[in-house]
């Protein structure tokens, strides 16, 4: 494995993801201007006036509270204030294990929004897409509910049952699903491998550990195959932890940019390629869709940006923003949007998302024919298209595709590799 590196989460609320610590030194002091201060006067006015004459008693904690979330809500949907017992909920672990439905969300527009279901979870097996938007859960509207209350919403006790009412473009009505609760392990690396040549891995999510257990997989596969190419899908993967979206990259690249953080214009962090332990040289394609997110994005764009992949499949989701939870003093939680993360070319990839070199559509396009009296239905097509249209490139195109430049052959750097204790 390379240089070590400070574990910093991509934060984004999940039914799956953990809150994490600050992420970069916050700006110090409270000063405001005149302006400021006499609109937090009107504040204090209003908030006096209300607790003498309004038409019942009221509840002063309750009152400020509602304030900060009302303030905080005129933000970015990412930045939340968590009541003390919200906060304590949500303090959830990232090691890959967790009870829930395996789904991770966002707000857009007003609506609450899947961004992906995790692969072999109960929000994955009824069928969950990204980008569908939850108008209702338990019969409750979403609509009113800021990020945090919608994600306390979907939790509960293992076995316990949830209904979720889903609005997907392309169907008229909505529609609902219902999911148990249950303990979920997410293996974060599952690989194949066809034609005896050409690896095909899964990264699922970007856990504790991913970059080292990617390293196995294809350590492995190494002495089973001659690889003479990989496939890297990253679909359905809402993303996770920064460190480990970094190790993955670096797995692949030997210098160069693989991702700067920037805030109000100034570069703050930066993360570099190292030549140690760098993969052969040999094609990649990765796979992104609509599902693939955050540290997903920043591994597909520091590949396609610094030539070393082809991606394929259709836009990724754009979450590219970097939270910090600051706790308070009475036990309430502040998750706070701080910076943006560009790809090595300077692309913003929140509300953008990476763009594939080559666009495939999940489903392959409908065949134009012209049905005869008592022709049958042709059978729905149940292969995983994307998938196969990339093996097939990869197999077409392979003495094409990009390589680094300047570097050891792939049998001679890999038998210099693997002796390295």
């Amino acid at each position: 494995m390379k240089r070590g590196l400070n574990k910093i989460p991509i934060i984004s609320v999940a039914i799956a993801v953990i809150f994490g610590c600050s992420l970069f030194p916050l700006r110090n002091g409270y000063s405001l201007t005149d302006k400021g201060l006499q609109t937090l006067h009107n504040f204090a006015k209003v908030l006096h006036y209300i607790e003498d004459n309004y038409v019942t008693p009221v509840n002063e904690e309750e009152l400020i509270h509602g304030a900060i979330r009302g303030m905080v809500g005129t933000l970015d949907p990412h930045s939340v204030y968590m009541s003390p017992d919200v906060y304590r909920e949500l303090k959830v672990d990232t090691r890959g294990r967790f009870d829930g439905i395996g789904i991770e969300v966002s707000v857009r527009k007003g609506l609450l929004t899947v961004i992906s279901p995790i692969k072999g979870t109960p929000a994955d097996e009824v069928g969950i897409q990204a980008r569908d938007q939850i108008i209702r859960i338990n019969g409750k509207p979403t609509a009113d509910l800021n990020l945090s209350e919608a994600v306390r919403m979907m939790r509960g006790k293992r076995g316990s049952r949830i209904k979720l009412t889903i609005k997907r473009e392309g169907i008229k009505n909505p529609f609902d699903v219902t999911l148990t609760l249950r303990v979920i392990k997410v293996p974060s690396v599952k690989y194949d491998i066809y034609d005896d040549k050409f690896a095909y891995v899964t990264v699922i999510n970007f856990q504790q550990g991913t970059g080292r257990a990617l390293e196995k997989v294809l350590k492995e596969m190494h002495k089973k195959y001659d690889l003479q190419g990989l496939i890297l899908d990253l679909r359905k993967n809402p993303g996770g932890l920064l460190d480990q979206a970094v190790a993955v990259s670096d797995i692949f690249l030997s210098h160069g940019k693989i991702v700067t953080t920037e805030s109000r214009g100034t570069e703050i962090d930066r993360r570099d390629a190292h030549e140690g332990g760098t993969e052969p040289d040999y094609p990649i394609i990765v796979l992104v869709d609509g599902g693939s997110a955050s540290a997903a994005e920043i591994v597909a764009g520091a590949l396609q940006d610094n030539k070393r992949a082809i991606v394929v499949g259709t836009k990724s989701f754009g979450k590219g923003s970097v939270q910090t939870v600051i706790d308070l003093d009475d036990g309430a939680g502040l998750k706070l949007t701080i910076a943006y993360y560009l790809t090595p070319s300077g692309r913003i990839i929140q509300d953008h998302g990476i763009k594939p070199d080559i666009v495939v559509p999940s489903k392959p396009p409908k065949p134009k024919t012209v049905r005869g009296e008592g022709e049958e239905k042709p059978e729905p097509y149940k292969g995983d298209y994307q998938f196969e249209m990339a093996l097939d490139y990869m197999r077409s195109h392979y003495g094409k595709m990009p390589r680094r430049t300047g570097v050891e052959t792939k049998s001679t750097k890999f038998k210099k590799r693997r002796k390295v204790k």
